[in-house]
């Protein structure tokens, strides 16, 4: 090889090495990820059963003493009073069900927009019952109510707010 021969060689040698050896601020940032957000679907161990409340916290809550369970599965359970006759209370989770379908699906009463324990509801007050339906994770609602009295509905909404607490999510 001539000596220019070379010299061309060398000097293609040293601009691959010098063009392999960039400044940092020469580097090319990584391209950016994103991560999806994560549905909030609540399972059966952060909801707990019955809606993760007591016998005793029905009783304080809706003010029927002498209530007792008498229906339990992983999404409904229902108290009536000890001496028996219709149910008292009853709760439901709804898994995979809209919320917004709820509004008209219940005739005890004009539904009302609501908000328990930071998450958007819907209640219904009739002569004689109260219910709450309230979001529950990112698809699913529960659902509380009361058959005896229409005083009010503050335990329905204070039972509501126990389960949303319980399993996290207020």
């Amino acid at each position: 090889m001539t000596r220019a021969g070379r010299a061309a060689v060398g000097i293609a040698l040293i601009g691959l090495t010098v063009a392999g050896c960039g400044s940092s601020s020469e580097q090319r940032a990584a391209p950016a990820t994103t991560t999806a957000a994560q549905a909030v679907v609540p399972s059966p161990d952060t909801v707990g059963l019955c809606g993760g409340v007591s016998d005793a916290e029905v009783a304080q809550a809706t003010g029927s003493s002498g209530v007792q369970r008498v229906s339990v599965n992983p999404v409904s359970c229902a108290w009536q009073p000890a001496a028996g006759g219709d149910y008292a209370v009853v709760f439901h989770w709804f898994r995979g069900s809209s919320l917004e379908a709820r509004r008209d699906q219940v005739t005890a009463g004009k539904p009302e927009t609501v908000r328990v324990a930071g998450q958007s509801g819907i209640e219904w007050r009739g002569a004689q019952s109260c219910e709450v339906a309230v979001a529950f994770g990112d698809t699913d609602f529960i659902d509380w109510s009361e058959r005896v009295s229409a005083r009010s509905c503050q335990g329905v909404e204070q039972l509501a707010a126990a389960t949303l607490t319980n399993a996290g999510q207020s």
